[in-house]
């Protein structure tokens, strides 16, 4: 007899294994990126812990300049042109949206103070402060 008819049934996996790793690979990728356009910032300092689940990172993530200037992934914005980014967000996405603000310690706090009260304005439920361990200096 012929073993034609026989045809050898299974599930290959390959494909999978394929997709699989393709995902690794661009997760790997978009989130070095993420981290290399966040502009160097002297930020400010506070004691205490990082928070439970907290992995410094938002939906949003602005820096806040000295001068008072935005800057979101690498580029230098107007305040209204941020906040209209944060209206569409949250119209479009995710009403839920988290921002995570980069504020420079140098800076005054009425930067910050106006940057929360739009957000607040915007209906943005969530924000995080970003900031930086205090050194002890020395052991």
């Amino acid at each position: 007899m012929n073993d034609v008819g026989h045809a050898h049934e299974g599930f290959d996996m390959t494909p999978m294994i394929d997709v699989v790793m393709l995902l690794i690979i661009f997760f790997l990728v978009t989130s070095q990126f993420s981290q290399m356009i966040r502009t160097p910032l002297d930020l400010p300092q506070q004691d205490g812990q990082q928070a439970e689940g907290a992995d410094n990172s938002g939906d949003i993530i602005v820096d806040l300049l000295a001068n008072g200037s935005i800057t979101l992934e690498g580029e230098t914005i107007s305040m209204d042109a941020f906040m209209a980014i944060v209206a569409s967000e949250l119209l479009h996405n995710d009403p839920n949206t988290e921002v995570l603000i980069r504020p420079e310690r140098s800076g005054p706090a009425i930067h910050l103070n106006t940057l929360v009260s739009r957000l607040s304005k915007a209906g943005v439920r969530a924000y995080r402060i970003a900031t930086t361990p205090v050194d002890r200096g020395g052991s």
